[in-house]
């Protein structure tokens, strides 16, 4: 084979598992940040976290929120909510961004694959 097909292909190669890493770990993101609270389940995102901490800052302390299935769930502690909520987002992105920063150091297939 020629030698500059076969080094395109190893490249082609290389970007395709890079993105099939990238898309695991954003997927291992998203289950990190789920959480389940009072039967339902919620994701610690940036919207739901600015969500709550909005009805805290006017002084509310529990309230009926719509989780991810459509569910109306009751919050009696939003204070605690937040904190389940904030921890879970922290814990998902640091992992999110050890592993990313893993995968783009890696310059060949045999690296990206032993992250």
């Amino acid at each position: 084979m020629d030698e500059r097909l076969e080094k395109a292909l190893e490249f082609a190669n290389y970007r395709t598992t890079l993105s099939n890493q990238k898309r695991n770990v954003m997927s291992r993101m998203q289950i990190l940040q789920t959480v389940h609270y009072n039967k339902g389940v919620f994701i610690a995102d940036m919207k739901t976290i600015g969500f709550v901490n909005a009805l805290l800052t006017v002084s509310k302390k529990s309230a009926i929120i719509v989780d991810t299935k459509e569910t109306p769930v009751e919050v009696s502690d939003l204070k605690e909510f937040l904190d389940l909520l904030v921890g879970a987002y922290t814990e998902a992105t640091n992992e999110y961004k050890i592993q990313i920063d893993k995968l783009n150091k890696a310059r060949n297939i045999k690296t990206i694959m032993d992250w």
